[in-house]
């Protein structure tokens, strides 16, 4: 299903479900990042590698977004930031856009280029606790820092009401539970099929425990790891729900979900 201005509102695209280096590089899945079409506001978030090209296979023109926000600065969340502002702008020649990011994207050795940041109207830093009204019934807000050894954090969308939060890369800590408490649909980095000390992000088994205590109305598991693909993340996400009672999808490439009725859209 290809998408157009009309048929992108309201709507969530996932360009890409690989998570870390080894799938996101190793193209054993995409790796674009998620793109969503609010009515009023077009927002990508994490652009990783091959971004810029699979948004435009979806239908979705890179200059049709208006905000871009980075969770880190790990290349499998920002390789293509740059050639999304690019477009953005339509190569600096309309001025316009948000970039939202933390302080390391743009610091010394910085991921998002000068001049490409030169081209856009507003570059922003994300910090903990952290709110941005983008309009009267939609804003975005960074609840905390999440432990993922680069300044990393997860988001929250609030439109018309309802509550969408992304779990960026992290290792599970008992603070994330107060951060995203009242999530409608609550999306987690689900890279690992089981904990693992030496890696800073989230198992199977924390998504578990974090969806049973949130009890979303919808909880997406995505950016898989190899560990995770082999265990076959549908059959995984079909264990946590029947453990806790919510309805858990994992999430593919280029799925497109309504942000309204929390409902895949059937893709021809």
């Amino acid at each position: 299903m290809k998408l157009n201005r009309e048929t992108l509102k309201g709507k969530l695209v996932f360009l890409g479900t690989a998570g870390a280096r080894y799938v996101a590089f190793g193209f054993e899945r995409q790796a674009g990042g998620l793109y969503f079409g609010f009515p009023s506001l077009n927002v990508h978030v994490d652009p990783g590698p091959g971004a810029f090209v699979h948004a435009h296979r979806k239908g979705i023109e890179p200059h049709w977004t208006d905000v871009v926000i980075l969770s880190h600065r790990h290349l499998d969340h920002c390789a293509d930031v740059n050639h999304v502002l690019e477009s953005m702008t339509l190569g600096g020649k309309k001025k316009r856009g948000l970039l939202l990011c933390p302080s390391d994207c743009i610091a010394e050795d910085p991921v998002v280029l000068e001049y490409t940041r030169k081209n856009i109207e507003k570059t922003e830093i994300v910090k903990e606790g952290m709110e941005r009204e983008f309009l009267a019934d939609l804003s975005v807000s960074f609840p905390i820092r999440h432990l993922h050894g680069v300044e990393t954090y997860g988001l929250i969308f609030k439109w018309k009401g309802t509550v969408y939060s992304y779990i960026s890369d992290t290792k599970f800590f008992e603070e994330l539970l107060s951060a995203y408490k009242g999530s409608n649909l609550l999306i987690l980095n689900t890279t690992l099929l089981k904990p693992n000390p030496r890696i800073d992000h989230l198992s199977a088994e924390d998504a578990r425990v974090i969806i049973g205590e949130l009890k979303p109305d919808l909880a997406v598991l995505t950016h898989f790891g190899r560990t995770m693909l082999s265990a076959k993340p549908w059959e995984v996400a079909l264990s946590i729900s029947q453990e806790t009672g919510i309805k858990v999808i994992a999430a593919y490439d280029n799925m497109i979900l309504d942000l309204e009725s929390l409902s895949v859209v059937r893709q021809r």
